[in-house]
């Protein structure tokens, strides 16, 4: 594929003419090649922020300013714990089971769990829901 020639309506390469006035002045700042821009050509609109991207380019590609590059295994992602803390990466433990006289259900409990999935028109999830909603509210 050709690259495209960068000329505008009126035939004027901005990229040119910044890298023309880097050239001439090395500390020349991006709101002074504006400025420079539009005094040289001003019939002309330019946009601003492309500008910009066109000095900062044009300046690193020049090697007059330098990017600090990312440090290795740095990210933006944080993670749900405290930095210096090891990760525990073992296979997950199941909590213990409850003893048996906790979990032991009555027969009216369950006839009221069956009643609310018929509410919910037997979707288990939307129960859930619900009751996650009235312990939220702390509703008897």
């Amino acid at each position: 594929m050709a690259k495209r020639s960068g000329t505008g309506k009126s035939g004027i390469v901005v990229a040119q003419e910044i890298r023309a006035m880097i050239e001439a002045n090395n500390s020349i700042k991006g709101p002074e090649v504006m400025i420079a821009l539009k005094e040289k050509f001003p019939k002309e609109a330019f946009n601003d922020k492309s500008c910009q991207v066109s000095y900062a380019n044009i300046r690193k590609s020049m090697g007059l300013s330098r990017t600090l590059k990312k440090k290795p295994g740095t990210s933006k992602k944080k993670l749900g714990r405290p930095p210096g803390r090891p990760v525990a990466w073992g296979p997950a433990t199941a909590p213990a089971p409850a003893p048996m006289a906790e979990t032991a259900i009555s027969i009216n409990l369950l006839r009221a769990a069956k009643e609310l999935l018929q509410h919910c028109n037997g979707d288990a999830a939307v129960a859930v829901q619900a009751l996650k909603q009235v312990a939220a509210l702390q509703m008897n």
